[in-house]
C-alpha cells in the first residue's frame, strides 16, 4: 500500500512560436503584376521612421523637427536708444501745465534704474536703464552744469527699439516637421536655443558584389566590369540626406555575401544592393537575403525595373533592397522606391511629386504597365517642356537626364504637344 498518492501529472502542452512574417503582399493584376503605387505602398508599411532624439542646431542641419519651438527670449533682449541723446521718462518732460519741464538733472556713471526727473546720456545701440521708456536726441536739449534743459519733447516709446521688438518671448519659430535650414539655425540660434529633437540622418549601407567586378581606377582585364552602380547610388543615397557607408565584395560567393551584409547590421538602418548585372550576382544576394530575414520578391508593372526584391533582415528586421544590375533600371528603381524610404526614416513626406510638362516628342509606352522614360526638362517662363533621352551609353543616358517621364498603366502613345505627368530630380 503506497503511503502517498502521487499527484496525476497534466499534459505540458507545448507553446507554439509562429514564425514572422511580412503582411500580406497587395493584389496583383491578371498578368501577375503588382502596382507601382500598390507596391510603394507596401515597402512604407513595413518601414517606420527613424526614432528622434536631441542634437546641436550644428549636427541637426537639414534634418526634420520633431517638436514645435518657441523662442526663448525677447530679440532683442534689452531695450536699445536708436539715436544718441538722453534716456528719459517721458512723462518727466512735461510740467503739470503740460509745458516742457525744468531742466533734468544728468547722471553720470553706470546705472541700473533711472531716477526719477532724471535724463542718462545713451549713444546709438546702447541698452536703456530700468525705468526708461524714451530716448531725448541730443539736439533736443542743451547742457549746462550737469542739467539738461528741454528744447522739445518725446512720446514713450520715441527712438527707442523695444526688447522684444523684432521677436518676443514664445513667439512659435518651428514646427514639427520642419526641416531645419540654414536660416532656421540663425533663427533660432538668435533665439537663444542650441539645442532641438530631431530625427537622425539614416544610415544607408550600400553592399556592392558581384563577380570580375573592379573598382574604378584599377586595370580593367578581359571579362571585368568597372564598378559603376555602387558609386552612382551611394552618391544618390547622399544627396538624399543619409549617412552613406559604401562596402565592396566584388564577388558572388554566398558567404562572402553573407559576411559583408551581416557585419554592416550593426550600424545599418537601410542596406541596399547592388550588383554587376549577371544573373548569378543578383541570384546570389537574393539566396543571402531569404537566408537572413523575411523577403518579398515581386513582379511589378513598371518599365524598367519589373522585378523587385526588398527584405527585413537580421534580428533587427533592417530594411534591404536589391536593386537591378542594369545602371538605368538600378537607377529608376532606386528613385522610385528607395528614395522614398530613405525619406520616410527622416520623417519627410516619401511620395514624389509629380507634376505636368509638355511632350517635344512622341511618346510610345506599353498598355498594362507603367513605363518611366528617361526625360530632359527645359522651362520657358512657367511651363515645362520635356523630351525623351535615349543614349546607347546606359550611364551617359543618366548623366543627360534630369526627370522621368510616367506613362501609366493606361498609356499608349503620346503625341508632341500633350501634357505629360513627370518627376522632376531637383524637386526633391
Amino acid at each position: 500500500m503506497a503511503w502517498f498518492a502521487r499527484k496525476k501529472q497534466e499534459p505540458i502542452e507545448e507553446e507554439v512560436v509562429e514564425e514572422p512574417t511580412l503582411p500580406d503582399p497587395p493584389a496583383v493584376d491578371d498578368a501577375g503584376l503588382r502596382g507601382v503605387h500598390d507596391h510603394l505602398d507596401y515597402l512604407l508599411g513595413l518601414v517606420e521612421p527613424l526614432k528622434p532624439f536631441g542634437m546641436s542646431l550644428l549636427e541637426a542641419w537639414d534634418q526634420v523637427m520633431c517638436e514645435d519651438i518657441d523662442s526663448m527670449i525677447n530679440v532683442p533682449p534689452n531695450s536699445t536708444a536708436r539715436v544718441e541723446g538722453y534716456a528719459v521718462r517721458a512723462a518727466d518732460l512735461l510740467n503739470d501745465d503740460g509745458q516742457l519741464a525744468e531742466p533734468l538733472q544728468i547722471v553720470d556713471g553706470e546705472i541700473e534704474r533711472l531716477p526719477e526727473s532724471s535724463a542718462y546720456h545713451v549713444a546709438a545701440g546702447e541698452v536703456l536703464p530700468r525705468g526708461a521708456n524714451a530716448v531725448l536726441p541730443i539736439s533736443f536739449a542743451t547742457s549746462e552744469d550737469g542739467r539738461a534743459t528741454l528744447l522739445d519733447k518725446v512720446a514713450e516709446g520715441e527712438y527707442v527699439r523695444a526688447a522684444g521688438e523684432h521677436l518676443r518671448l514664445g513667439t512659435r519659430l518651428l514646427s514639427e516637421g520642419d526641416v531645419l535650414d540654414e536660416r532656421a539655425i540663425g533663427l533660432l540660434a538668435g533665439a537663444g536655443i542650441d539645442k532641438v529633437l530631431v530625427r537622425p540622418r539614416p544610415r544607408v549601407v550600400i553592399v556592392s558584389s558581384g563577380d570580375r567586378l573592379v573598382e574604378p581606377g584599377a586595370d580593367v582585364q578581359l571579362g571585368d566590369t568597372t564598378d559603376a552602380n555602387s558609386y552612382m547610388i551611394a552618391a544618390a543615397a547622399k544627396a538624399a540626406g543619409a549617412q552613406v557607408f559604401r562596402v565592396a565584395v566584388h564577388s558572388n560567393d554566398r558567404d562572402e555575401i553573407t559576411q559583408a551584409i551581416t557585419d554592416q547590421l550593426i550600424r545599418a538602418d537601410f542596406v541596399i544592393s547592388t550588383t554587376g548585372g549577371k544573373r548569378e550576382d543578383y541570384e546570389a544576394v537574393s539566396a543571402v537575403m531569404g537566408e537572413l530575414g523575411l523577403v518579398d520578391n515581386a513582379s511589378v508593372a513598371m518599365s524598367p525595373g519589373r522585378t523587385q526584391t526588398f527584405g527585413l533582415i537580421g534580428e533587427d528586421r533592417v530594411p534591404m533592397m536589391m536593386l537591378p544590375g542594369n545602371p538605368i533600371s538600378a537607377y529608376v528603381t532606386f528613385y522610385a522606391f528607395a528614395l522614398p524610404i530613405i525619406r520616410q526614416l527622416m520623417g519627410l513626406k516619401p511620395e514624389h511629386r509629380a507634376v505636368r510638362a509638355i511632350a517635344e516628342v512622341g511618346l510610345r509606352s506599353v498598355k498594362g504597365q507603367m513605363h518611366l522614360l528617361r526625360g530632359n526638362v527645359r522651362q520657358e517662363g512657367s511651363v515645362r517642356y520635356v523630351t525623351q533621352v535615349t543614349e546607347p551609353h546606359a550611364l551617359g543616358e543618366l548623366a543627360k537626364t534630369n526627370a522621368l517621364i510616367l506613362l501609366d498603366e493606361n498609356v499608349e502613345t503620346v503625341r508632341a504637344g500633350e501634357a505629360v505627368k513627370i518627376w522632376e530630380f531637383d524637386e526633391d
